[in-house]
């Protein structure tokens, strides 16, 4: 009996060790180990995300009506001149340059520009000129003569002729907006005295986006 009370009392004694060694282990791991409930951070971090950007706002995703500019210029009816605030939209890489001024009398200048070439809308107190074309008959009065000429029509059903004028010293080329009448055209237009200037061989592609702004203008009263 002494001798079953010794192993029994030696297989309590490793069991309670063995015992206290596991319990010891599991109340480590409860101190080392992230507590998903606390929100802590796991031993092993998460790469940090890249900021990222909607592809459908990236530049060459976007409606080519939104890579355009729309620019509001041009004098209104408390002006007394004869002219209309309007509206235009530029493409990409022409930069405008708009002023206004009343000093005594009203002057509103855009300048659209791209490189050399420029457009420019002049509205100021100015007289007027006939436009002749081939085949036109000579006029009395203030007039102007073109050599050639395309028709643009605008947003809002002006009939417009752009005419080359001249080359300046060889160097650079000029044209000029008329408006049709209602039987001729003339100068300026109801958007102001329009004038291009280019190099003296422009291509193809910039009169396109010349005569794409043309075709925009709309009044605005």
């Amino acid at each position: 009996m002494d001798k079953f009370f010794s192993i029994f009392g030696k297989f309590v004694l490793v069991t309670a060790l063995l015992g206290g060694i596991a319990y010891g282990a599991y109340s480590l791991g409860r101190t080392t180990a992230p507590s998903s409930e606390s929100g802590a951070a796991s031993t092993t971090a998460a790469p940090t995300a890249e900021p990222t950007i909607d592809p459908g706002l990236m530049p060459e995703k976007l409606p080519e009506a939104l890579k355009n500019t729309i620019i509001t210029a041009g004098v209104g009816a408390e002006s007394g001149l004869s002219f209309t605030k309007y509206q235009i939209t530029l493409p990409q890489g022409w930069t405008p340059n708009h002023t206004t001024t009343n000093e005594g009398t009203w002057v509103d200048t855009l300048t659209v520009t791209k490189g050399t070439n420029q457009l420019k809308i002049f509205q100021a107190a100015t007289g007027g000129a006939m436009c002749l074309y081939t085949g036109d008959a000579d006029f009395e009065g203030p007039s102007s003569r073109y050599d050639s000429y395309v028709t643009i029509t605008t947003a809002d059903n002006i009939v417009l002729r752009r005419g080359t004028t001249n080359i300046n010293n060889g160097v650079t080329k000029g044209y000029t907006m008329c408006q049709k009448g209602t039987e001729t055209y003339g100068q300026p237009t109801v958007y102001g005295h329009m004038s291009l200037t280019t190099s003296l061989n422009p291509d193809a592609a910039l009169l396109t986006e010349v005569d794409a702004m043309i075709a925009s203008l709309k009044k605005l009263q």
